[in-house]
């Protein structure tokens, strides 16, 4: 199934970048006459996305939306600008919102892919797509605690710094669905693991977590993938639990002597057998290919930063 209703106003579509399903959810959140869509996903999912958010944008009646996204990475905000430009073309109003840092990425993407094929690779960054250019006009930055009106829906911005220093949850009101894009972890049926490449900050993401803790929330989302299993507080708890788990592991680790992250990351498979898990289930195509060895790395890279101090 592509599209989900998650709450009142809120739908989880499945991008299904290079036809692969349940690897990158988006959330359109529907009021009076204005739509929200919390990420826009990888260029290469652009056309399957497209092809389930017009007939929502049209019989709730929607003439304008923005574009509200959660990072610039490219499987979060890739295919952004190609989306609103796609819209506008077709009659819609919209526009772009993204913490301030990300501002100029959006407009302008070239150092933002140059980035990501240095990090990625050219597997990975071309599996997920360049993202185009948009005129600035169409950008606008969102801030802390901002309360984006969409009418009888309103959409709460929370800065969330850990797995990005430019991350932004989101909660829904009335609605209580907190769509946390990268702030938790990834899941898969039921099991989680963290997602935290370099420069992951643990300090900052713990930070973050009990930030949107302090909002309540009743539903949990994350972009990879779905709507978590338990209610609220609980799912909060889980995510934070596990990178706690790791954050020990790897300094335990570190302690012993080990550095290198093949090494580490062999540690963390023995010692929490939920990765494996999801390895099997989401690495078995060129978009997430080595993410979890990623977050790995950035999990060893804080540790051994923090241990220099």
């Amino acid at each position: 199934m592509s599209v989900e209703k998650v709450a009142n106003h809120v739908y989880l579509i499945d991008t299904k970048p290079l036809d692969v399903p349940q690897l990158i959810g988006v959330y359109l959140v529907v009021g009076e006459g204005k739509a929200a869509l919390i990420d826009a996903g990888t260029m290469t999912g652009l056309r399957n996305l497209l092809t389930e958010l017009r007939p929502l944008l049209s019989s709730n009646n929607v003439e304008e939306l923005l574009v509200v996204l959660t990072h610039i990475h490219l499987d979060h905000g890739g295919a952004a600008a190609s989306l609103l430009k796609t819209l506008i073309n077709e009659g819609y109003k919209g526009k772009i919102l993204v913490h301030p840092r990300g501002v100029k990425h959006v407009i302008n993407p070239t150092k933002l892919w140059m980035s990501a094929l240095r990090v990625l690779g050219e597997e990975r960054a071309n599996a997920m797509g360049k993202p185009e250019p948009i005129d600035p006009e169409y950008v606008r930055s969102v801030g802390d605690g901002e309360i984006i009106d969409l009418g009888d829906v309103k959409v709460k911005a929370i800065y969330t710094p850990g797995h990005a220093p430019h991350h932004v949850a989101y909660l829904v009101i009335p609605d209580s669905v907190a769509v946390t894009g990268d702030a938790l972890a990834i899941h898969h049926n039921g099991k989680l693991h963290p997602v935290t490449p370099p420069p992951f900050r643990a300090d900052l993401a713990l930070a973050s977590i009990e930030k949107i803790r302090e909002e309540r929330p009743d539903i949990v989302t994350v972009s990879h993938y779905g709507v978590l299993p338990w209610r609220g507080v609980e799912a909060l708890e889980k995510a934070k639990s596990k990178i706690l788990r790791w954050l020990n592991i790897v300094e335990n680790a570190v302690r012993e002597g080990l550095t290198d992250p093949h090494a580490v990351f062999e540690t963390i498979l023995k010692e929490d057998p939920e990765v494996a898990e999801i390895i099997a289930a989401r690495e078995n195509n060129p978009i997430f290919k080595g993410s979890a060895k990623t977050a790995l790395r950035g999990m060893l890279e804080y540790v051994l930063a923090t241990r220099k101090h």
